[in-house]
């Protein structure tokens, strides 16, 4: 399924790397900058998300698409691929129920496991929630799925522009303890890279470490899950 918007619902509250372990990787021992460098720790760990496609810390997402099915008028909404066959490479219009919650990893972590999916039934625009034993959701796959319950299917809605929001949370954990060690090396290397090249520009050409925050990074990334 194809979402039509991804928003942060709940921002991190920490960050993969702390403000003392980032001031000694860059040999730092005053605090007259300790502003500047959390600021360059939460802007290194979103550009890894962003490269990765994932969550490193518990955020609550929100996704908002037109349908259970994908967007309107999507071939993916009937259960089709692009040449209108289904994914058997038969003719057919039988849909694919499983909705896609991207970013992983889902949070496993008590208390941040639960998943509110609200629709929109009527032309009325009213929303509704719906109840949690009517679907059933795969915390471990990548990404997670939610999906109806055995048996059912989603329930009939109002097929336009941001009809269906479901919300979850995702990442390895509420600190940095649980977090791979990929992640805090290569978050340390893009925040020393930044306070060190404070510029738009550079004088000098500058060329990437061969084992740097990208070859760290590749060993978690994704991409694209469609």
């Amino acid at each position: 399924m194809r979402y039509r918007s991804l928003l942060r619902d709940t921002q991190p509250v920490v960050e993969p790397v702390t403000l003392a372990e980032a001031k000694a990787h860059l040999r730092i021992d005053n605090d007259a900058e300790d502003a500047l460098i959390q600021s360059l720790i939460s802007t290194a760990r979103q550009w890894a998300e962003d490269y990765c496609d994932r969550t490193f810390v518990l955020t609550k997402w929100v996704l908002r698409s037109d349908s259970f099915y994908g967007q309107v008028g999507s071939p993916a909404q009937f259960g089709l691929r692009s040449d209108g066959n289904n994914i058997e490479g038969r003719q057919g219009v039988v849909p694919n129920m499983d909705v896609e919650l991207p970013r992983p990893p889902m949070s496993q972590t008590t208390g941040y496991t639960d998943v509110e999916v609200v629709y929109t039934p009527l032309v009325s625009g009213t929303t509704a929630t719906l109840s949690t034993t009517e679907y059933r959701v795969d915390y471990n796959q990548t990404p997670g799925v939610v999906r109806p319950l055995y048996g059912k299917t989603w329930p009939g809605h109002l097929m336009d522009q941001n009809s269906v929001t479901i919300k979850w949370w995702a990442g390895y954990g509420g600190s940095a303890g649980p977090m791979p060690a990929a992640v805090k090396s290569a978050v340390l290397m893009l925040v020393a890279h930044l306070w060190r090249n404070r510029e738009m520009t550079a004088e000098a050409a500058l060329t990437e470490v061969p084992m740097g925050t990208k070859a760290l990074l590749d060993t978690l990334r994704w991409g694209s899950y469609r």
